[in-house]
């Protein structure tokens, strides 16, 4: 997966019946006892002789960590490590996550414009040569690592072909053995630490509904091709480890009777299974990726905040429940774990949502380390191989452990409960656990308005980094002249000073938008205090000039640094209510009603 950003003002650009089958073979005489290697932070020699067998390898491969939203990610359709606003990956990312006891890194690639249709479905070498970097990365850390085809897989990304749904399969499945050839061939050499995945939430873009028959059996197709094209390239592929998905990784997808069926793998000279199943679990969805600040609860650990806090029982999720966690994990067991087919969780995880009530910041978190524990702790104790899903972006909604900039922990209890929980098999591990809340309240908040024209002329909010209010731009309404240049149009700002419950006014005077586009493409206030469940804003009302247009249900959110934010345009949040506004000749005021400022005032 890959949890977008949301927008900014000022950017625009989204950041978003079972077939069990062993290998058969000769028994490779290299097997080795790897039962401590997972344990080590000594490099390894990647053409080592090393095998792991299928009753060592998940307790080899430990705890797991994703490298998400860098090698696959891309901007309209080009493949750039950085375009999702993460740094290029480095070794000491790398080796902080080692350090931290991560066992098991996963690496998500995507290919897309790598790919060249007109020269025999050539990928770039010089793509094939970074993403051989990442992989020695983990090596020199004595990691396990995974690599996949991730993006090329979406309905949803441009560019995206390989696709279940797809009208020409043919030129699918050739293209996609074409690739796979390549990846197999570079790393030929690599031993077993290296762990081959053949693609990632394969589906036809379609959420609801059990899945269409025609198109899982492309999948299934998919599988077979992803393992006679490994195996046919010799060398170490023969015995390599390998990966496959069911239909969007979804556990209830894969194991009832939707269709799935696991390839057969004849070429295998491991003596054994090599074959792994991949599942992906995010559940319930409401507590673990809607960006909303209600269900903020989950588990006993929940159950507990709502009997010692008094947290209302609207703020623990309905379903998804531990029970529910358990039985598809038993599910999974009796399906292939106990068949000697190991599964991995290739993405786990859950939004930060610790800012919704100021003062509970720490135990909010603890809840998320308790999610994070149990399904790590549940899958280490079935003998299945759990790994987190961070996608680089700390914050509110964030699923990061670490800054990927300085190589720091942001979440040490959370990072510190899944590697107990793994050791220890325990899903129990953050049931005791306390974070100290470190919310400081102030004797004066802001609010400040934010624009955006159709044509980019803009104010950013207060929190952003080139043109928030550390910047020389903040009090400028800044329009784009010719070859980018910064234009100063002249306008001034009236921000609010919040000292007490109370109605504020913030504007934008001395410009004529009419002149410059004929809609918005958002308009908002931002602030530099932390939203709270217990402010409450009322009374919204626009004025565009002499035009009042009364906002009834104004969305009240937590923005990208926590703070509190009204959103009333914003051309890609459909939710909102579309306003019926013109465009001013001088200036736009948005006056509101703020209540539970105690929450963030110092008395």
């Amino acid at each position: 997966m890959a949890l977008h950003k949301k927008l900014t003002a000022g950017f625009l650009a989204a950041l978003m019946a079972v077939g069990l089958a062993g290998c058969s073979g000769v028994n490779d005489s290299s097997q080795t006892d790897s039962s401590t290697d997972g344990d080590t932070s000594e490099a390894l020699p990647y053409d080592s002789d090393f095998t792991i067998g299928v009753d060592e390898i998940a307790e080899a491969m430990g705890a797991g960590w994703n490298v998400g939203n860098q090698l696959e990610a891309n901007a309209g359709g080009k493949v750039n490590e950085t375009a999702w606003g993460n740094p290029e990956i480095t070794q000491e990312l790398i080796s902080a996550v080692a350090d931290a006891g991560f066992q098991t890194i996963r690496v998500p690639v995507s290919y897309l414009d790598r790919i060249d249709d007109e020269n025999g479905y050539a990928v770039d070498t010089a793509w094939l040569d970074r993403v051989e970097e990442v992989v020695q990365y983990c090596y020199n850390e004595g990691l396990y690592v995974i690599i996949n085809m991730h993006g090329d897989g979406y309905n949803t990304v441009e560019g995206g072909w390989f696709l279940v749904n797809g009208e020409d399969q043919d030129y699918i499945c050739e293209k996609y053995a074409a690739v796979w050839k390549q990846v197999a061939e570079r790393f030929a050499d690599y031993d077993e630490h290296l762990i081959f995945e053949s693609m990632n939430e394969e589906l036809d873009g379609t959420y609801d509904g059990d899945p269409n028959p025609e198109y899982y059996a492309n999948l299934n197709k998919y599988n077979q091709i992803f393992v006679d094209t490994v195996r046919a390239t010799g060398e170490k592929n023969t015995h390599r480890w390998l990966l496959m998905p069911g239909w969007n990784t979804n556990i209830a997808y894969t194991v009832g009777d939707y269709g799935f069926e696991m390839p057969t793998d004849e070429n295998c000279t491991a003596g054994e299974n090599r074959m792994m199943l991949s599942v992906h679990y995010y559940d319930p969805w409401d507590y673990c990726g809607v960006e909303d600040l209600k269900t903020i609860l989950w588990g006993d650990y929940g159950e507990k905040m709502i009997d010692t806090h008094g947290f209302p029982q609207m703020n623990i999720a309905r379903w998804g429940d531990q029970s529910y966690l358990d039985d598809l994990f038993q599910q999974l067991y009796d399906a292939y774990v106990q068949n000697d087919i190991p599964v991995v969780i290739g993405e786990y995880g859950c939004i930060d949502k610790s800012s919704a009530y100021a003062g509970f910041e720490g135990q909010i978190t603890a809840n998320r380390a308790y999610f994070n524990g149990y399904v790590a702790g549940k899958a280490a104790s079935m003998g299945m191989i759990p790994v987190y899903w961070d996608n680089g972006y700390n914050g509110v909604y964030g699923f990061g452990l670490f800054d990927r900039n300085t190589y720091e922990q942001t979440q040490p209890e959370i990072i510190s409960t899944i590697i107990s929980a793994v050791k220890d098999k325990n899903p129990q591990a953050a049931i005791d656990l306390t974070i100290d809340s470190t919310t400081e309240k102030t004797t004066e908040a802001h609010a400040y308005i934010g624009i955006q024209t159709e044509v980019y002329t803009f104010r950013n909010a207060c929190s952003d980094t080139q043109y928030g209010i550390d910047s020389e731009y903040f009090n400028t309404l800044i329009k784009w002249g010719e070859n980018d240049e910064i234009i100063d149009t002249g306008a001034t700002f009236t921000d609010a000073i919040i000292t007490e419950d109370g109605t504020y006014t913030v504007s934008v005077d001395g410009y004529d938008f009419s002149a410059d586009s004929s809609k918005l493409n958002m308009l908002f206030v931002s602030t530099d205090f932390a939203f709270s469940n217990s402010i409450e804003v009322t009374d919204v009302v626009v004025t565009c000039d002499d035009q009042e247009i009364p906002i009834t249900n104004p969305l009240v959110i937590a923005d990208d640094q926590g703070n509190t934010y009204i959103e009333l345009i914003n051309i890609y949040n459909t939710d909102l209510t579309e306003l019926d506004y013109t465009m001013p000749t001088n200036s736009f005021s948005i006056t509101f009603t703020i209540s539970g400022m105690d929450s963030v005032l110092a008395a």
